[in-house]
């Protein structure tokens, strides 16, 4: 059984932060439990995919980062989420990028792309009697995809590319043109992208969708809270919605501290999330949406709310 996170009608004293902090997974194990049907999973999560990070690019290929990432960008779109922004490769293994995307564009999902092993090593025959030979080109295509809100990593997935002719494109090809991806190297790539999109989306399927309070406003003995979220996210004028003070804060650089007993400097202890109670929509835009709040509880902008 899911831990409960106990409702407390008093905020505990605040903590100094400065990115949105990450919710423990007990929240979403506590909506994994409630019972779904097919209908209702119709959240269209928002996403922050990075660039392919390629060590060594082939160079008979212009521009393959990136259009990895548009094409992934499509087959997500297509499964029905949002990609809110695609950023420059990057580097880092942890969940700084994740902590960043979650704060700066609202989207608690966060892909990264990493591709290996594409250049052709082979080299053309010395023989003139003799063809010119290439080693196969391959190589691999990985990718994480990590929770803001939650603070953890969904999965990570690693997609061998199947072999094929090794020749390099001459003269240079552009990765984001309709030839490339009709040759066999570049359907072997697709197939990948492909897999990867579909891998996505099967780990977001029936996921809570969760925002956030961008402001707060009382009125006749309740809390107006506008959250980001909306028509677009799949929020309809019916849910249910929790109120959630996350307790779990993350230090100036957005690296999760999840690990950490205690804040460094003055920020305090770790805390655990709180459950300030429910809220139910009264108006319903595209993109953002009020809630009324009934609740005691202290309701501040960075709040989180989860839909149930």
């Amino acid at each position: 059984m899911p831990q409960s996170i106990t409702a407390s009608p008093t905020r505990k004293t605040p903590i100094v932060r400065r990115f949105v902090v990450a919710l423990l997974p007990s929240l979403f194990a506590m909506a994994a439990a409630l019972p779904a049907q097919a209908e209702e999973c119709t959240a269209s999560h928002r996403i922050v995919i990075s660039e392919a990070q390629i060590g060594h690019e082939p160079g008979d290929i212009l521009g393959l980062p990136a259009a990895i990432a548009d094409r992934l960008e499509r087959r997500l779109a297509e499964g029905g989420h949002q990609v809110v922004k695609v950023i420059s490769p990057t580097r880092s293994r942890g969940l700084e990028p994740t902590m960043d995307a979650f704060s700066r564009h609202g989207a608690p999902y966060f892909l990264r792309l990493v591709a290996s092993d594409l250049g052709t090593e082979g080299r053309p025959s010395g023989i003139v009697l003799l063809p010119d030979r290439y080693a196969p080109r391959g190589g691999q295509l990985a990718a994480t995809l990590d929770d803001g809100a939650q603070g953890a990593r969904l999965d990570a997935w690693r997609i061998d590319l199947s072999t094929a002719n090794g020749k390099p494109f001459s003269p240079e090809i552009a990765a984001d043109s309709t030839r490339f991806w009709e040759s066999d190297w570049g359907q072997s790539l697709d197939a990948a992208i492909e897999t990867v999109a579909q891998n996505v989306l099967d780990t977001l399927e029936c996921r809570p969708l969760v925002g956030r309070v961008l402001s707060t406003e009382s009125r006749g003995g309740g809390t107006d809270l506008r959250i980001d979220l909306g028509r677009a996210d799949g929020l309809a004028a019916s849910d249910r919605l929790i109120v959630i003070e996350p307790g779990v804060p993350t230090d100036s650089l957005g690296v999760n501290l999840l690990t950490r007993p205690v804040m460094e400097i003055t920020a305090g202890p770790v805390r655990e999330p709180i459950n300030l109670g429910e809220a139910r929509v009264t108006f319903l835009g595209e993109n953002d949406a009020t809630v009324r709040y009934q609740g005691t509880g202290s309701v501040e902008r960075g709040d989180l709310v989860q839909v149930q």
